[in-house]
């Protein structure tokens, strides 16, 4: 355990169903303790999420010490403390077009993030969960409108994500566009840019500390958190993670409804 307390100077969470449970909108106590120590500590804190601006609510501010916010599956690095991007990629705007008008039947639900905006088709379900407390940001799709440079991630909602993952791959590489199908789950998928990935943007955050790998912990639970726990120097999947995540974790932290993570950091003797 010294070891690792030693070797720990960044730690990354994803938040829905790792830092806080599904359908929450605050963070637990623990959880708000845990950023304040890791500041203390002096190790740089890092949510990394699918969340973009236009759906992280007032999480942000809500995390005493936070230093950092990659959103949209890594598509930028967001600078807490001062405010600002340090880090930003897009995806084209005509690819994503091309995409969308070949496959809007297949879709029950399109949206693009754009950046504090979401364009959406109109079958998406905005009651849900995630897009609720955030559907004032939620537009009708409009290309002409959307912003180049600034279009994060796009999300689709389908019955059938393995079959129209493959067509969809299929298409890009036919295309040879710049995108890639980053995570799937039961009733989904994100599109986002190719080789774009939470854990590539934490080695882009980490060469900027002076950092690496090396010296990081991360907590997911989900399909998109894959490369980050994979990579990280000590990755912990979440009790409710599936088996492939847990398959390339060092460690599984009790699920986020116990604050997981939180007691993880104690047992390791990081915070």
């Amino acid at each position: 355990m010294k070891n690792i307390k030693e070797q720990i100077k960044i730690a990354a969470f994803d938040i829905d169903g790792t830092i806080m449970p599904y359908g929450n909108r605050v963070f637990s106590d623990n959880i708000k303790l845990m950023f304040k120590e890791l500041n203390k500590n002096k190790i740089i804190s890092v949510l990394a999420s699918a969340r973009e601006f236009a759906t992280i609510g007032d999480f942000l501010e809500q995390l005493e010490g936070l230093d950092y916010f990659i959103g949209a599956n890594g598509a930028f690095i967001y600078d807490v403390k001062n405010k600002k991007n340090i880090y930003e990629v897009s995806i084209d705007k005509e690819e994503i077009k091309d995409l969308y008008l070949n496959f809007e039947k297949r879709m029950n639900g399109f949206s693009i993030a754009d950046y504090d905006t979401v364009h959406k088709n109109k079958n998406l379900d905005i009651s849900t969960w995630f897009i609720g407390p955030n559907s004032h940001n939620y537009i009708d799709i409009d290309f002409d409108k959307m912003r180049s440079g600034r279009l994060h991630i796009v999300c689709v909602a389908t019955e059938e994500p393995k079959e129209l993952t493959m067509d969809l791959m299929e298409f890009i590489k036919k295309k040879n566009y710049n995108l890639e199908v980053n995570s799937v789950w039961s009733h989904g998928l994100f599109i986002g840019l190719k080789n774009v990935t939470k854990s590539h943007t934490l080695d882009i955050l980490t060469k900027k500390l002076n950092l690496s790998h090396d010296n990081l912990i991360a907590f997911g639970d989900s399909s998109n958190d894959y490369e980050m726990v994979r990579d990280a120097f000590y990755g912990v999947a979440m009790e409710k993670a599936n088996q492939e995540l847990k398959d390339v974790a060092k460690d599984v932290a009790i699920d986020c409804d116990y604050d997981g993570a939180y007691h993880k950091l104690k047992e390791l003797n990081v915070i």
